[in-house]
């Protein structure tokens, strides 16, 4: 395992972000592959038996699957 990748996967983001904040800065990161890299995420902490982690991109996945807030009664405008 690379250096650059072994640092990127130790740096516990997921510490320092609200889910809600990482949905943001993924989607604008990675776009549509977004939901991909998240998963990959939840499947190295999985990996590292971490599940305090696993629990954390997992709400992050379902973030990116429905962006609307739980408690926003309406529904986006149709684009």
């Amino acid at each position: 395992m690379s250096t650059s990748w072994k640092r990127s996967r130790e740096a516990k983001l997921w510490h320092r972000l609200e889910a809600g904040d990482a949905v943001r800065v993924l989607a604008d990161c990675y776009g549509d592959g977004a939901g991909a890299e998240v998963l990959l995420r939840a499947f190295l902490a999985e990996r590292d038996l971490n599940g305090e982690a696993v629990r954390f991109w997992l709400k992050v996945y379902d973030g990116l699957q429905d962006p609307q807030p739980k408690d926003d009664p309406l529904p986006s405008p149709a684009a």
